[in-house]
């Protein structure tokens, strides 16, 4: 298949995927909420949270597996890439049997640390256990999830995925129904992310036969190299968990286990915009380590400006909707009990979400080309920063300090540091990768911001469908802008394909009349 028909392909199938993963919590959410009440909700979300750190003990090792086998493969070395998947392989099952045991820990010592009420201490320690379990599943399989992404099949990736999710929900629903509570909730948790860890590794096997690797002893110097890329990755991947999935423990351990539903709820809907973008930026790590093997930096940076164009264009419609329409957006979607609290919440995590999706395509590229090790002091800076305000600021303002301080960080950070790494590790002037990449379709959104500012005070929607009909009408300000201000490049793109389909008329002109 060629390049381009591939990237369109892997980008549809992951937006199917976002959306698959963004519609199903969206309508599932609420009915989650008013079954379990907020506070059995509440230790779920801690629950998740929680065990979210054993994610940690990945240690870079998913980012390192498509930078070394993407690069082998595109230099057609399948024994080289039949190593790396050899040696993390044999690692992860490793960290994984360490994950089994460290979940027993933490199901016995979570009642205590969160003052679970005490009808709810065993379902919660269930639910924590079997959650944990299904993080060291995904440590296994995760390393076949890494091969697909690096020869480009996001598109089974996000087909497994989908069908996960919606396998996911209609057990969800059924066991609801019955009256079932936390329990079965996270036995059904963890028996789909063993079916999908199995989906995931049938087909790395079936499509990629270097991936069909026997468990032994590893080759040492393969898993020198996959450290020595990881272990910077790892560094990462600790600041984006705190960064992340902080949050909740902070409010449930300084503000109450209750609070943590409603800031769940304004958190939720930031990541699930943050999910719009990485749907297509994950394509561009794989991508960026085949270019920078090939040698070609010109279309790195070209990579650089017009993927970061492409991720801010995708996000700020859905950014600047959920920041100035975001209150009503939840007390149409939750109820009017949640609109304040987590609409605010939500308001002001948006602020920095501006900055962290315009750095994400640099992010991507960073990994995939092995300049990420800036990244990984600049990120541990942004989450002890992060932390250290959150809990200052809950302290003294409540839930809404813990927005705030993930807010400031955020926003300090990818001003001061991403620019400038930018322009040091691609040499893209700081000027033209603000203009180009953050500036031009940034001046195109604000027409369509102050349209939602408008709507929201005086065209007052009754329900969800009445919200969605007005952001449908108010798009076209958006889309109207964004041709006015780069139709230069939009006729250069025309003319290239009015080009390209010239030549291929020709062709099949010359092949017919046997010349």
């Amino acid at each position: 298949m060629a390049g381009s028909r591939r990237f369109a392909l892997n980008v549809t199938m992951n937006w199917l995927a976002m959306a698959a993963g963004m519609a199903v919590p969206f309508f599932l959410t609420p009915i989650v909420i008013r079954s379990l009440g907020s506070v059995a909700y509440g230790v779920w979300i801690l629950a998740v949270s929680t065990v979210a750190y054993l994610g940690l003990l990945d240690m870079g090792m998913r980012s390192a597996v498509i930078r070394f086998v993407s690069k082998a493969d595109a230099q057609g070395d399948m024994t080289e890439a039949k190593k790396a998947i050899g040696a993390a392989l044999w690692f992860r099952i490793l960290i994984a049997s360490g994950a089994g045991l460290l979940s027993l820990i933490l199901a016995l010592e979570f009642p205590r640390f969160f003052k679970v009420p005490g009808g709810l201490e065993h379902a919660a320690q269930v639910t924590v256990l079997m959650c944990a379990l299904a993080v060291a599943v995904t440590l296994a399989s995760g390393v076949f999830g890494a091969v697909l992404s690096a020869v480009h099949r996001f598109d089974i990736l996000s087909g497994v995925g989908i069908a996960q999710t919606t396998m996911k929900a209609a057990g969800v629903l059924l066991i609801l129904h019955r009256g079932g509570g936390l329990i079965p909730l996270a036995y059904w948790e963890f028996t789909m992310t063993l079916l999908a860890g199995l989906a995931t590794w049938g087909a790395a096997a079936k499509i990629f036969p270097a991936a069909r690797v026997r468990l032994g002893r590893p080759d040492i110097q393969t898993l020198k190299k996959i450290w020595s890329y990881s272990l910077t990755t790892f560094l990462i991947v600790i600041a984006v968990q705190v960064v992340f999935n902080t949050d909740n423990i902070v409010v449930g351990a300084f503000v109450s286990v209750g609070a943590v539903a409603f800031y769940s709820i304004g958190g939720s809907l930031v990541a699930y915009s943050r999910q719009f973008v990485t749907s297509m930026a994950t394509t561009f790590i794989p991508m960026a380590s085949n270019l920078e093997a090939e040698g070609r930096t010109e279309a790195l940076q070209k990579l650089l400006l017009k993927g970061t164009q492409a991720t801010l264009g995708l996000a700020l419609p859905v950014s600047l909707a959920l920041l100035f329409r975001g209150k009503t957006f939840v007390g149409l979607w939750m109820g009017h009990k949640y609109s304040q609290t987590s609409g605010t919440v939500l308001q002001i995590l948006m602020i920095s979400q501006y900055f962290g999706v315009a750095n994400t395509t640099g992010g991507q590229i960073a990994f995939g080309i092995e300049r990420h090790k800036a990244m990984a002091y600049w990120a541990v800076v942004e989450a002890a920063l992060n932390l250290s305000l959150s809990i200052i600021l809950a302290r003294k303002i409540g839930i809404y300090g813990v927005a705030w301080g993930t807010s400031i960080a955020t926003t300090i950070i990818h001003l001061i540091f991403w620019p400038r790494y930018l322009r040091r590790e691609l040499k893209v002037p700081v000027r033209i990768y603000l203009w180009e990449g953050w500036g031009k379709i940034t001046l195109c959104s604000i027409p369509f911001a102050a349209a939602c500012y408008a709507a929201d005070r005086y065209w007052h929607p009754a329900s969800m469908v009445v919200f969605f009909g007005q952001i449908l009408i108010t798009l076209p300000v958006y889309a109207v802008c964004s041709v006015w201000i780069f139709k230069d490049e939009l006729q250069q793109m025309w003319k290239g394909w009015r080009r390209a389909e010239t030549v291929a008329v020709q062709e099949v002109s010359l092949e017919s009349t046997g010349e």
